[in-house]
């Protein structure tokens, strides 16, 4: 990117797309979990930006899902792709995401494009793909089952807020 960071939305305008995000993509796929895992009490939107075999500023999602009133990172963390037993017991947690299919899960989130300009300013600096399981990952967005709905906190801070609102790589000029 250089020295100049070539904005391509306002704060105002990079706001409303996150809830829009959180509105429009990751609360209908948490509601959908949830209701085929009734045991489930919240989960957690996670974001990283680090190069993954297309680009280098890509924005990456992930949901992390609990049993608790609160997702636990260090334990998923710890769990290292294998079973969690503090946020998933008795099922290894890839099995959330797997049972639903692409076009179910977070379809529309777009690593490449807008949710660079809407999450880039809540990742932390330095990451890589070759990080430990969700190492590169901060909480964005807690959601949780209360009274039969879900209540979505937004628990993310802006670390880079020169990066709120920025234009991907691929759409800036040369």
């Amino acid at each position: 990117m250089g020295d100049a960071v070539q904005t391509k939305l306002t704060p105002e305008q990079a706001e409303a797309g996150r809830q829009r995000y959180l509105r429009e993509l990751v609360l209908p796929y948490v509601r959908r979990v949830l209701a085929r895992h009734p045991d489930l009490r919240s989960a957690m939107l996670l974001v990283a930006q680090y190069w993954n075999d297309e680009a280098d500023d890509a924005v990456h999602r992930e949901v992390l899902f609990s049993v608790l009133d609160e997702p636990d990172l260090e334990a998923a963390r710890a769990a290292d792709w294998e079973r969690d037993e503090v946020n998933t017991p008795g099922r290894h947690s890839s099995v959330l995401s797997d049972d639903l299919d692409d076009d179910e899960g977070l379809f529309g989130w777009n690593e490449n494009g807008e949710a660079i300009s809407l999450f880039a300013a809540f990742c932390d600096e330095g990451c890589h793909q070759d990080m430990g399981y969700l190492d590169a990952y901060s909480p964005y967005a807690l959601l949780r089952c209360i009274d039969g709905s879900i209540a979505i906190e937004v628990v993310g801070t802006m670390k880079r807020p020169w990066l709120d609102g920025v234009m991907p790589q691929g759409e800036a000029g040369c």
